[in-house]
C-alpha cells in the first residue's frame, strides 16, 4: 500500500542529491586518498549534515576504495567507559550484549563483527559515521582509538564525526578546546564545513556549476524525481499538472521566493539570505507542491502570500542562525 502512495505523501519522503552533499563527498574522497583517519564535519543544526552523510552511505560513486560504512548515534552517558561505548555500538547493530561483560570483551566482539562485515563486503576501508560527535569527550575519542588500533591490524579505518559547530566540546581550532596531541593528529586534521543550499555559486566552482545550489535542488523536483518510474512525470508535474503544462516550475519563481525570504529576514533583523537549511527547504517544497498546488486544481503560480505561508509552515525563521524569536 505504501508503494502505491506518491513518494511525497509517504512517511519517509525521497532524499534529493544536493551540491552541499556532493562537496562533502568530494572532501571525504580526498581525505581518504590523502591517508587521513577522519573527517571532522561541522555545521549549524538542521542544515543537512546527517542528510549529506547518509547520501555517502547510499552512494558508491564517490568512494575511492571498496568500503563498509556504518552510522551511529551517540547518547549522553552518565558513566561513560570502554564497555558502554562498545556495547552501544553493538546494540545499534541489533546485537544482544551482556551488561556484565568486560570492556575488552565488548571491544573485541565489536571489532570482530566489523572485520566480518568488511570481508563480506569486500571492503578495504571501514568507515564509522558518528552523529552528535559534539557529545564526545576525550574519553570517547580514547575509546574510538582503542577500536581503531585493533581494527587497523586487519583493515583501514576512516571516520566521519558530525558536529554542531555551536555545541562542540573539542575541535580543530581554539587551544582551549583542543584535545591531546595524539587524538588531534588522528581525528582533527581534516575538516569540512557543511552549508545549507547556497544562493550564490562559490567563486571556485563557477567553471563547473551553472546554477545555484537552490536552483539545482528545485530542478530535482521539477525534472529529475520521476514517479511512477519510467512515466516521465516529475514530482512538480504530478502536483501542479495545469501549471506545469503552462510552463511553471518551482525554479521559475526562484527570484520571487528569494525576495520574500529576504523581506521576512529584514522584518526580523536578519541580513540578506546566503544559504537555505535543508530541513526548511524540504518542508517548504512539500507544502508548496502537496498543499498549495496539489489541493488547488486551478493552481497556476505562487503568490507572495503563498510563499510566505509556506515559509512560515516550514518554520523557516526558527532555525536560522541569529534569529532571536518574536512575533511572526
Amino acid at each position: 500500500m505504501t508503494d502505491e502512495l506518491h513518494p511525497m505523501l509517504r512517511a519517509r519522503r525521497p532524499l534529493i542529491f544536493t551540491r552541499p552533499a556532493e562537496r562533502l563527498a568530494s572532501d571525504t574522497k580526498n581525505s581518504i586518498e590523502m591517508g587521513a583517519n577522519a573527517l571532522w564535519l561541522e555545521g549549524f543544526a538542521r542544515f543537512g549534515k546527517t542528510y549529506g552523510a547518509r547520501q555517502l552511505v547510499q552512494s558508491t560513486r564517490w568512494r575511492p576504495f571498496p568500503m563498509y560504512i556504518a552510522e551511529y548515534s551517540y547518547t549522553r552517558p552518565t558513566k561513560p567507559g570502554e564497555g558502554y561505548f562498545a556495547n552501544g555500538l553493538l546494540e545499534q547493530h541489533g546485537q544482544v550484549v551482556a551488561k556484565t561483560a568486560l570492556s575488552v570483551q565488548s571491544i573485541m566482539r565489536y571489532t570482530r563483527m566489523l572485520r566480518e562485515q568488511a570481508q563480506r563486503h569486500g571492503a578495504e576501508v571501514v568507515s564509522l559515521i558518528f552523529n552528535e560527535a559534539n557529545r564526545f569527550t576525550v574519553d570517547e575519542y580514547e575509546n574510538l582509538l582503542t577500536i581503531d588500533n585493533e581494527l587497523e591490524k586487519y583493515v583501514r579505518t576512516f571516520h566521519i564525526l558530525i558536529n554542531q559547530c555551536d555545541a562542540s566540546r573539542y575541535g580543530p581550532a581554539g587551544i582551549d578546546k583542543r584535545p591531546p596531541r595524539h587524538l588531534f593528529g588522528r581525528y582533527f586534521t581534516t575538516t569540512h564545513s557543511y552549508t545549507g543550499l547556497l544562493w550564490d555559486i562559490p567563486e571556485n566552482e563557477r567553471c563547473q556549476q551553472a546554477l545555484s545550489d537552490v536552483a539545482l535542488a528545485f530542478r530535482e523536483y521539477d525534472e529529475e524525481l520521476i514517479w511512477p518510474q519510467g512515466s516521465g512525470i516529475s514530482h512538480t508535474r504530478h502536483f501542479a499538472a495545469k501549471a506545469y503544462a503552462a510552463g511553471w516550475r518551482l525554479g521559475t519563481q526562484i527570484d520571487l521566493i528569494k525576495e520574500v525570504i529576504n523581506d521576512i529576514r529584514t522584518e526580523h533583523g536578519l541580513g540578506a539570505v546566503c544559504e537555505w537549511p535543508m530541513q526548511t527547504f524540504e518542508h517548504f517544497v512539500y507544502f508548496v507542491l502537496v498543499r498549495i498546488a496539489g489541493e488547488n486544481p486551478d493552481f497556476i503560480e505562487l503568490t507572495k502570500a503563498d510563499i510566505r505561508n509556506a515559509l512560515m509552515r516550514a518554520c523557516y525563521l526558527h532555525i536560522e542562525p541569529g534569529y532571536q524569536g518574536g512575533q511572526e
